[in-house]
């Protein structure tokens, strides 16, 4: 299902909807006989409907925007997975990446801000129970800026920090900027935001690097935390819970050395980069967590 549903998405057809598959084929320069195929097998999970003289509509299964997006990440990801893994246990890189122009981007990052709105308001009361007295926030690695908003609704003076692609996709939709939230664009391993910051948040970054790498970061990261501060790193913490394991094996098909790591690794990288009580705390009903670490 998700493989047809995000075929059908890609090549416009769910977007000619209402029309017989004629009228979508005409409309989208696909092939008439596909199109009908693909419809009839929507139409069994209510993602459309027939409708008399040969129509077809969105119907009542129709995922909303949000759950859209899901899906079509998801889609993403079982390619990925399927086109990656053989090489991966072998020990070679797959021959294929997966596709990252502008489209895939921005499809990219609506998954992302999917799955960030339903935690960001429990881990933003986390971070503020945990430095009650924080005014200055820098989301790192944020771009989809379900984090960012969160915090600004709290009354922090927020800065987002991400690549030039992503704050280029922020400041067109326009949402971060109107809500008072400056948008930072650059590698924050060579050109990192101006602090102090009381703290330090980074939703799934540290996933996305190898060991060296978050070490690395977290001494970068030392100098811009305010005295009471520290930083809150959203991830998906190895040993936590059972989602956890599924989601190394997504980072091992996306490649760059990404993974899962352990309550211990950041104990020790944090240690050795001058921060202090380090801990994790679980957020009830998601399956990340959010490592703590004070200046």
């Amino acid at each position: 299902m998700l493989l047809v549903y995000d075929a059908a998405a890609d090549a416009g057809v769910l977007s000619a909807l209402p029309g017989t598959p004629a009228d979508v084929a005409a409309a989208s320069g696909l092939d008439e006989h596909a199109v009908r195929v693909v419809l009839d097998l929507l139409a069994v999970w209510d993602i459309v409907e027939r409708r008399s003289g040969g129509r077809y509509a969105t119907g009542a299964g129709a995922p909303d925007p949000d759950l859209a997006a899901l899906l079509r990440h998801h889609a993403r990801s079982i390619r990925m997975w399927s086109g990656a893994l053989d090489a991966r246990l072998r020990g070679v890189e797959p021959t294929a990446a997966p596709a990252s122009g502008p489209a895939q981007r921005e499809r990219w990052y609506a998954a992302l801000a999917a799955y960030a709105r339903p935690v960001a308001p429990a881990a933003v009361e986390a971070c503020l129970s945990r430095f009650p007295h924080a005014r200055r926030v820098l989301d790192l690695g944020g771009g989809h800026g379900e984090h960012a908003l969160a915090f600004a609704r709290r009354g922090l003076s927020v800065t987002m920090q991400d690549r030039p692609e992503a704050v280029d996709l922020a400041r067109r939709s326009g949402r971060l900027e109107a809500a008072g939230v400056r948008l930072c664009a650059g590698d924050f391993f060579h050109d990192l935001a101006e602090g102090p910051f009381d703290i330090v948040f980074a939703a799934a970054v540290t996933d996305t690097y190898d060991p060296a790498r978050n070490a690395a970061l977290f001494r970068l990261l030392r100098p811009v935390v305010a005295p009471r501060g520290g930083v809150a790193l959203l991830a998906f913490v190895r040993g936590r819970n059972a989602v956890v394991p599924a989601f190394a094996v997504q980072m091992l098909g996306v490649g760059g050395g990404g993974d899962t790591h352990g309550e211990e690794e950041y104990a020790r990288w944090l240690a050795e980069a001058g921060f202090a009580a380090v801990d994790v705390v679980d957020l009830p009903g998601h399956t990340q967590s959010l490592v703590f670490a004070s200046r």
